[in-house]
């Protein structure tokens, strides 16, 4: 029992040394870190915390062992117990200035417009502000941490992005105040201001990059804004004619166009800049400007329009036109004179010539027998000669800037003029009419022509007018167009009488020959028809060849009774049933008629015909004979096959080819209101050498025994009976179309 007392003793001996040396340990250890350490304020602090708690344990244990005696260890300890009171207070001070420092950064953060963000090494942002986050879309800057550009941006904004931060982590050189075109997270596009620097930790070391951008899209563009004006207004101002200056109030030149640097001989305009006008002008001229700008600079009023003479270094005298106005500061103080001087001399000459021109175009117009007159497009008299004077006895004084309307007591009569003059403006061309005048109680006839007058722009600026009497004129036509009537009448009478005498005569020769052909031609050719009928039963059946001999003889036949049956036609008296008629109506029923041979001649017939035509006085039957004519004639064009348009539509001749030949008294003139029928056919056409003998007698380009050629020449008679028109021509696109006119 004894031995385990001494051993527990000697045991608790052995723990007590062993926490006295650790607690000296972790004294010592806090001192030298103290000493020898940088470290934060909190850990040195911190530190100093430990080394006085292991010095206060050893105090105590060695007062526990040593008693009350070790009046210095007590001394010691509360010397201890102080610094360690001390050191707290200093680290809650330091505490409380680190909370405060946060609170700064984190209102920096959370309110600062601009974009601030840190990155680590690997481009991945470690801290970003509240407007970075919402930026980028999101509500939190927590929200970013750990991404990367490349999450939000496109491959070559981003990869950009990587490289100019690695450059910097790799240099340890920033970029400030770079301005850049950035595609932003939402996809809009805009520019931003660019601030990038790399970010170390304490000790230097570079840890990640930080930076900072802002959005100044709206600056930029403003900027850009500015500079497109200024250079508009740099091309306005060296785009004008007149010499455009800005001076200082020490008369230096801050800003010239181009055509003052021209016309003082300068190479450019900014080789005035900094010059005065005594580098190019002439004393005299100098001194009166100087004196000019200095009033104008003390009193603030302008100069407008202020007229000298300058003579240029040849000894021309040119006339020039001064404007100058000062410029001021936003405080109102003149800061400057901004000019422009104007060369007048053409302008003066050309005023002066238009003076004389003027005189002697008035002196022309005074010595006319003619009214001469001009009038603006108001119809306000410009300009009226000593015609117009004496006609209205009116002075000219009293009619210049008047219109008709202010001074024509005739109401209707000025109605009329001004009406003509409207009709001169709206045509734009030169007019010829008659107007009538009351003078003293007595009309008064006038030829006039009227005329636009134009400027150099070649729009109308007024209206002229030259009037020449012609009563005795007019009342001599008037008795001549009498005279002409009866004269007319007559004449109308005697064709009457004369065509009655030729169509008399004409019957009558038709008549002996149409009985010569029926006596002459009929019979024998019905006799030899009755002998061929004899002769064909006297044939034997076998004998082939006789009997197509006799088949030839018939056909033979049978081609002069149509010979016959023409030549009747084409000396027919001029005899026509005419009635009103639809003329669609005739031209379907004439297809009609032909609709089986044009389909077995593989013929497609298409019809376009109006439905609004008026009606026409015709003979329906001698129609439908040309129409069919006209088809058939088309058909045999086209031996393939082809088509055939018939085509009808209502119109007003505008251009009439007149046949002289033409005996009819009521032809068609230009005006008319007609009706056409067009037949357009795909065929071979007309060869230029059969364009001139389309309607002789006889004349055909059709086999032997195909057709008469009489059948032009009866359709042709008779569209002229219905006094019409029956042409003939090729089409561009290939074909031919024939074109039947006819009266309303």
């Amino acid at each position: 029992m004894d031995e385990e007392e001494a051993g527990s003793s000697r045991r608790t001996r052995g723990n007590e040394q062993t926490l006295r040396v650790a607690l000296a340990f972790s004294g010592i250890l806090g001192v030298m870190w103290l000493m020898v350490m940088e470290a934060a304020p909190v850990a040195r602090v911190a530190a100093g915390g430990v080394s006085i708690l292991a010095i206060a344990a050893l105090s105590w244990n060695h007062r526990r062992k040593a008693g009350d005696a070790n009046r210095e260890s007590e001394i010691l300890a509360e010397r201890l117990v102080n610094q360690n009171q001390q050191l707290s207070s200093e680290l809650r001070q330091i505490k409380d200035r680190h909370r405060l420092l946060d609170h700064y950064f984190e209102t920096l953060m959370e309110h600062i417009p601009s974009n601030i963000y840190f990155k680590d090494l690997e481009s991945r942002f470690l801290m970003v502000n509240q407007s970075t986050a919402e930026s980028f879309g999101f509500a939190h800057p927590a929200d970013l941490e750990g991404k990367t550009d490349h999450d939000f941006f496109d491959k070559v904004h981003a990869d950009s992005a990587l490289a100019d931060e690695k450059k910097i982590i790799e240099t340890g050189k920033g970029i400030s105040g770079f301005v850049e075109h950035e595609t932003f997270a939402d996809g809009k596009e805009g520019w931003v201001l660019t601030t990038k620097m790399p970010f170390r930790d304490r000790h230097g070391t570079i840890i990640g990059t930080f930076g900072m951008s802002s959005n100044v899209t709206e600056l930029v563009e403003t900027q850009n804004t500015l500079e497109r004006e200024r250079n508009v207004l740099r091309s306005l101002i060296d785009s004008f004619p007149d010499r455009i200056f800005v001076r200082d109030p020490g008369r230096h030149y801050l800003v010239v166009n181009k055509a003052m640097a021209d016309w003082v001989g300068a190479k450019s305009p900014e080789a005035m800049l900094g010059k005065t006008p005594a580098d190019f002008f002439p004393k005299s001229v100098v001194e009166q400007g100087a004196a000019e700008e200095l009033e104008i600079l003390a009193s603030g009023t302008p100069i407008l329009n202020r007229e000298w003479r300058f003579k240029t270094h040849d000894g021309e005298i040119r006339d020039m036109v001064t404007t100058k106005v000062p410029l001021l500061d936003p405080d109102g103080r003149s800061w400057g004179i901004v000019g422009m001087d104007r060369d007048v001399t053409e302008t003066r000459r050309a005023r002066q010539i238009l003076l004389e021109t003027e005189q002697r175009l008035q002196e022309m117009m005074d010595n006319s027998p003619a009214v001469v007159y001009l009038k603006d497009l108001e119809g306000r008299y410009l300009m009226v000669n000593r015609g117009y004077e004496e006609l209205f006895g009116i002075d000219r004084d009293d009619v210049l800037g008047r219109t008709d309307h202010e001074f024509i007591g005739d109401r209707e009569f000025a109605d009329k003029f001004r009406e003509n003059d409207l009709k001169v403006m709206e045509a734009g061309e030169a007019l010829q009419m008659d107007e009538e005048l009351y003078v003293e109680g007595e009309p008064r006839w006038y030829v006039t022509a009227r005329f636009p007058l134009r400027d150099i722009d070649g729009k109308i600026h007024a209206v002229g007018g030259i009037s020449t009497d012609i009563t005795d004129r007019k009342r001599a036509e008037e008795e001549t167009r009498q005279l002409n009537d009866e004269l007319v009448s007559a004449n109308v009478e005697l064709q009457q009488a004369q065509e009655q005498l030729i169509q008399a005569e004409k019957m009558e020769s038709v008549g002996r020959l149409a009985s010569g052909v029926a006596h002459e031609v009929k019979n024998p050719l019905a006799m030899i028809g009755m002998g061929l009928e004899l002769l064909a039963r006297k044939i034997p059946e076998d004998d082939e060849k006789g009997r197509e001999t006799i088949e030839r003889m018939k056909r033979g036949i049978d081609r002069a009774k149509k010979i016959v049956k023409g030549l009747v036609d084409f000396s027919s008296a001029r005899q026509l049933s005419l009635e009103p008629k639809d003329l669609n109506e005739v031209v379907r029923d004439s297809h009609a008629l032909v609709e089986y041979q044009l389909k077995k001649a593989r013929v497609r017939v298409i019809e376009e015909l109006s439905e609004s035509l008026p009606e026409v006085k015709l003979d329906t039957t001698k129609l439908e004979q040309v129409l069919v004519n006209l088809m058939i004639n088309a058909s045999h064009a086209m031996p393939d096959g082809g088509e055939i348009t018939l085509r009808t539509y209502a119109t007003t001749l505008e251009d009439v080819r007149r046949d002289e030949g033409l005996r009819t008294a009521g032809h068609l003139r230009a005006g008319d209101s007609v009706v056409r029928i067009e037949i357009d056919d795909t065929g071979t056409g007309i060869s230029e050498e059969n364009a001139g003998k389309l309607y002789d007698p006889f004349f055909t380009t059709k086999p032997t025994g195909v057709g008469t050629g009489l059948g032009l020449s009866v359709s042709r008679k008779i569209i002229e009976l219905h006094q019409g028109t029956l042409e003939l021509a090729n089409r561009p696109e290939g074909g031919v179309r024939a074109t039947i006119t006819m009266k309303v």
